[in-house]
């Protein structure tokens, strides 16, 4: 195994888990404040909803920054 190729497999674990905590800390954190708020103002359940589609979406936002941006470096 050459040097390059260690190089590039490890640039592609770091872009892996770039995307993976990219995407699972604005769910967790909707969840985690959505909850929060759930239970300050007795509102059963739905700014939890609320929360975790917004993280939801900007997940999938930044996956795609990501995404393009690998692109453009190519």
């Amino acid at each position: 195994m050459g040097k390059n190729n260690r190089v590039s497999i490890l640039e592609n674990l770091a872009l892996v888990t770039q995307i993976g905590v990219s995407m699972a800390t604005p769910i967790i954190a909707g969840i985690f404040i959505g909850n929060l708020i759930d239970k300050k103002l007795n509102t059963g359940i739905l700014f939890l909803i609320i929360l975790t589609i917004v993280g939801v979406i900007i997940s999938f936002r930044t996956l795609f920054k990501i995404t393009t941006r690998g692109i453009k470096k190519k």
